[in-house]
């Protein structure tokens, strides 16, 4: 009949072939000599022929045992191996993270707070993709990354999510203009301005022109661009007036811009996404948990009053 070792059995076996002795494989083995006589006695019955032979005190493996040690060597060096591994795994020292990032997020914050991530796992390895709230959408629901920060443009069934954070619209101005001189800017003060608009394809755009709409505000488009931080570039060259959020705001200081805080109020909400149907992995929640902190750290969700002063 088919015997199965048990990995004590192994030890044993391995210690008494390297060792020579019973009570010197006991005593490495933290067990009683009497204890380990009765395993060997046990294995040799169960295997059905001798391991040792008995000269002199010592132990001298068989023709069968030697033809055995090899294989018990890479078995445990093998069990060694999976058991560094599950401390590892345990303890996050290995493992993988997707992490997919607006434009807007991805150029201070998210790599800073990935970083300091980084720093604490140093065996994850870790891969981040700046693309927009839709491609981002579309990758977590296809399971190309783990985890995505940005904004939620559709409601896809695959993706689960939740707020993150949120950030604010701010004025920026050149700091020749007129309305550079007040402490607020309204929406009406915007008619018939020059204005510098994000593009068709961004999110925000649609909630800014509704805001600007329904104060019965047209200003005047000189032009369009992708990023918030070329639109404060063209302010700087005094194009015209922009609303971007206050996060690209806070990362980009011109000396011929300054920002002022615009009402009604903007917000829009930057989500977590992840995989609805994917098993949940201990090193992506750690990297949440991280976000979390990071994100109350840094104050993420208002503008500093500091970002108001010229």
């Amino acid at each position: 009949m088919e015997y199965l070792m048990k990995l004590r059995e192994l030890e044993l076996l391995h210690s008494l072939m390297t060792l020579g002795t019973v009570s010197d494989a006991a005593r490495m083995l933290h067990m009683s000599q009497p204890n380990a006589s009765k395993m060997l006695k046990k294995l040799e019955s169960d295997f059905g022929f001798s391991l040792f032979e008995r000269l002199n005190g010592r132990l001298h493996p068989t023709e069968e045992a030697r033809m055995m040690f090899d294989h018990v060597e890479q078995t445990l060096r093998t069990l060694k191996r999976f058991n560094a591994l599950t401390e590892d795994i345990r303890e996050m020292h290995t493992g993988s993270l997707a992490i997919g990032g607006l434009p807007l997020l991805s150029r201070q914050w998210l790599p800073r707070a990935l970083g300091k991530f980084m720093k604490s796992h140093p065996g994850v390895v870790t891969t981040l993709h700046t693309r927009s709230s839709k491609k981002l959408i579309e990758w977590v629901a296809e399971r190309h990354i783990d985890i995505a920060v940005g904004m939620l443009m559709l409601d896809d069934p695959m993706v689960e999510r939740s707020v993150l954070t949120s950030f604010e619209f701010v004025a920026a101005i050149p700091k020749s203009h007129a309305l550079a001189a007040r402490e607020t800017i309204e929406a009406r003060d915007l008619h018939g301005q020059d204005f510098i608009s994000l593009s068709v394809l961004d999110h925000t755009r649609d909630k800014i022109f509704r805001h600007l709409a329904d104060a019965h505000t047209a200003p005047r488009e000189r032009a369009e661009c992708s990023l918030p931080t070329v639109a404060i570039e063209l302010v700087a060259q005094s194009i015209g007036i922009a609303l971007v959020d206050h996060i690209s705001a806070t990362e980009t200081r011109l000396d011929t811009v300054c920002y002022r805080r615009f009402a009604p109020t903007i917000r829009m909400d930057v989500w977590l996404m992840r995989p609805r149907m994917r098993p949940r992995s201990r090193v992506v929640d750690e990297f949440v948990t991280h976000l979390h902190d990071s994100v109350e750290a840094h104050r993420l969700s208002e503008p500093s009053a500091a970002l108001f002063v010229d």
